[in-house]
């Protein structure tokens, strides 16, 4: 988490400054007019086939743009590179069972390789993953192994005057109806996008998220 210095004025009132420096940067450019339009002609109105030089503002993904911190950047010096055994291996390891306390894990490069597995595992012809909302790669990857998705957001999520503080939310009624229905032989698991991307990046409700885990071990479905 960012750290955000609080400085107090001797006449009243207060400062909040960023706790960090900008030490790296990434110079940009922006093309002429011209050669932007003749860029994504020549893309087919398609952003992921431009040239990134062709791109004044990148804001096509959210994936691997953060800035890198002093220690992450320091980690990657001393981290070891072993074709197998490594000790930054087992670090990553022991981390994510202290946090998530799972007992088996599998590094993958992003996201999608992640989903590439499960559907994989767990996807069969003519089975379904439940979900809040789809995303790109997850929904290709599943249909790939033969299943389908089905989608319930809250019904607040499509509602554009709707102030609902958690669009993202999985409907539990719904869910709850499909698992009686269809049941552990049909439904391949539960999966919820957080936050939900192509509803708009709408953020889920933590205990939208435990009544699902608490629905899903009713029923003895996954829940990702």
């Amino acid at each position: 988490m960012l750290n955000i210095i609080k400085v107090r004025s001797r006449v009243g009132g207060f400062l909040y400054v960023d706790g960090y420096k900008v030490r790296v940067f990434e110079k940009i450019s922006l093309p002429p007019l011209e050669r932007r339009l003749k860029a994504i002609r020549e893309a087919g109105w398609n952003t992921f086939l431009l040239k990134s030089e062709d791109v004044f503002l990148d804001m096509l993904t959210d994936s691997g743009v953060n800035a890198m911190s002093d220690k992450q950047l320091a980690s990657m010096i001393s981290a070891q590179d072993s074709y197998a055994g490594s000790k930054t291996f087992y670090e990553f390891v022991d981390a994510v069972k202290e946090v998530l306390g799972f007992e088996y894990v599998l590094p993958v490069h992003q996201g999608r390789a992640a989903e590439h597995i499960l559907s994989k595992v767990f996807v069969s012809p003519g089975s379904f993953v439940v979900t809040n909302y789809h995303f790109t790669t997850t929904r290709a990857h599943i249909e790939l192994a033969g299943g389908e998705m089905i989608e319930i957001p809250t019904p607040e999520a499509k509602d554009p005057l709707s102030r609902h503080p958690f669009k993202g939310n999985i409907d539990l009624g719904l869910l709850e109806d499909l698992l009686k229905k269809y049941g552990r032989e049909k439904i391949a698991f539960v999966r919820i996008e957080a936050v939900a991307n192509l509803l708009g990046g709408q953020p889920v409700s933590m205990e939208n998220i435990r009544e699902t885990k608490k629905i899903c071990e009713k029923y003895n479905v996954p829940l990702v």
